[in-house]
């Protein structure tokens, strides 16, 4: 005589499994977190890049960085909202209100050496885009950029917070971008001097 048996898993077989998935995604998580913080960087690195070589054509069309402020090494910072505004309204030669094709900050010509996408700009607590001020890809608007002003070829970064860490060593640059800390929101600092 044969016994019909359920074939079913059994109530210890089913805990761990599920213990088993807990383990896994326990591991895959945080990597996960971590790949994508890294890409986001990655993301923040190139269009501080893109903003350097906007300047570089900048000089390269009038003879002179733009911003320049005489004859030593300054800082644009892009945290600040007139900064920012007349920084996007410089190197697109659009208006950020309309638009509209606008000689400022000496781009006389209206040259259009970078064009800013919406996801470059910052997204205010309205969940509005804010034309007139740049943010990289965590939404930081706390973006420094650093010329060689006096000309001698090389740059000492000392950003105003802990991180990033300013280089060992004076930069042989001409221009050099960071991001610092936002500490509100958490969100991580990074240079292009770093690897």
């Amino acid at each position: 005589m044969k016994k019909n048996r359920n074939q079913a898993f059994t109530l210890v077989e089913l805990l761990m499994v599920v213990a088993i998935i807990g383990l896994l995604a326990s591991i895959l998580i945080p990597t996960v977190g971590t790949v994508r913080e890294k890409a986001a960087i990655a993301s923040g690195k190139s269009q501080l890049s893109q903003y350097l070589n906007a300047i570089q054509q900048f000089k390269g069309e009038y003879g002179y960085y733009p911003f320049s402020k005489g004859k030593e090494d300054y800082i644009i910072p892009l945290s600040d909202p007139t900064v920012a505004r007349l920084f996007i309204e410089t190197l697109s030669g659009r208006d950020t209100e309309t638009g509209q094709s606008k000689a400022v900050g000496g781009n006389r010509k209206r040259i259009a050496f970078h064009d800013f996408s919406e996801n470059e700009l910052y997204l205010g607590d309205d969940d509005l885009t804010v034309f007139s001020q740049v943010a990289d890809s965590f939404n930081n608007r706390n973006i420094i950029i650093m010329v060689d002003g006096n000309g001698d070829g090389f740059l000492s970064p000392e950003p105003a917070s802990t991180f990033p860490a300013p280089p060992e060593q004076k930069l042989r640059e001409s221009i050099t971008a960071w991001v610092e800390s936002d500490d509100i929101n958490d969100v991580p600092a990074y240079a292009l001097w770093e690897n």
